[in-house]
C-alpha cells in the first residue's frame, strides 16, 4: 500500500528518509486468490523463475521473501492462479 509508505516517510525520527518493503502484485494475487499473468516470462531472470517454482511445486507452495527480512514463508491461496505468456524469439 503506496499510501502507507508514503506516511512512514513523514515520521521518520531523524528527519531522513525512510526505506520500506512493498509486496507487489503477484504477493497480492498470491495472498489473495486472484489470476496473475507474466508476459513475456521467457525474458525473466533464471533466478526469478527459480523463484515462482515454490509456489507451483504443490497445491501447498508457498514462497519466502527475503527482501522482507522475516523468513516467514507466504502461502499459495487455493484460487491463486499463474499463467506465463511468452513471445517468439
Amino acid at each position: 500500500d503506496l499510501s502507507a509508505v508514503e506516511h512512514s516517510t513523514t515520521a521518520s525520527k531523524n528527519g531522513g528518509p525512510v526505506f520500506a518493503f512493498v509486496e507487489g502484485a503477484l504477493i497480492t494475487a498470491l495472498r489473495e486468490g486472484h489470476w496473475i499473468l507474466l508476459d513475456e516470462i521467457n525474458l525473466a531472470p533464471a533466478e526469478t523463475l527459480e523463484r515462482l517454482g515454490g509456489i507451483l511445486e504443490s497445491e501447498n507452495g508457498s514462497i519466502v521473501l527475503s527482501e522482507r527480512g522475516d523468513g516467514v514463508p507466504i502461502p499459495r491461496h487455493p484460487r491463486f492462479r499463474l499463467f506465463g505468456a511468452m513471445n517468439p524469439a
